[in-house]
């Protein structure tokens, strides 16, 4: 499975190259491939601690998502198909899992009415107020 989309012979990986076959790994193991060689080559290859968490969470999330497809009777190579070979690989998305990419009220951050002033604090932390003193 993964040695037939992802060669092997390789040097230097980039993160979002990584990230995408962390999740293909993952989605692999759970067919019964497992590459833990690869895997392990892959995270050691990563220039940082956060690229290595990085490419635990996909691999986990590419082995979660096989998981819950087989346990719907789905065969391991219509799984492989659906996940890693589609053109919809839910890893495109700026190189990362979706899971991994930015929250929904992040992007909602810059929608609020009114400047932070508008807020009132909890009474606790005015010095100022005579149940606190």
């Amino acid at each position: 499975m993964y040695e037939s989309t992802f060669p092997e012979e390789w040097t230097q990986l980039g993160r979002d190259e990584a990230v995408e076959r962390a999740y293909a790994l993952g989605v692999a193991a759970a067919c019964g491939n497992d590459n833990r060689e690869e895997y392990e080559a892959i995270k050691a290859a990563a220039d940082s601690t956060y690229d290595r968490s990085l490419i635990e969470l996909s691999f986990e999330q590419g082995r979660s998502q096989a998981l819950q497809l087989e346990s719907s009777g789905t065969a391991p190579k219509a799984i492989w198909d659906q996940l890693v070979d589609s053109a919809e690989t839910p890893t495109r998305k700026n190189g990362l899992p979706d899971a991994l990419g930015p929250a929904e009220l992040l992007d909602r951050f810059d929608q609020l009415e009114g400047p932070p002033e508008t807020l009132d604090k909890p009474s606790f932390l005015s010095r100022g107020d005579k149940d606190n003193a």
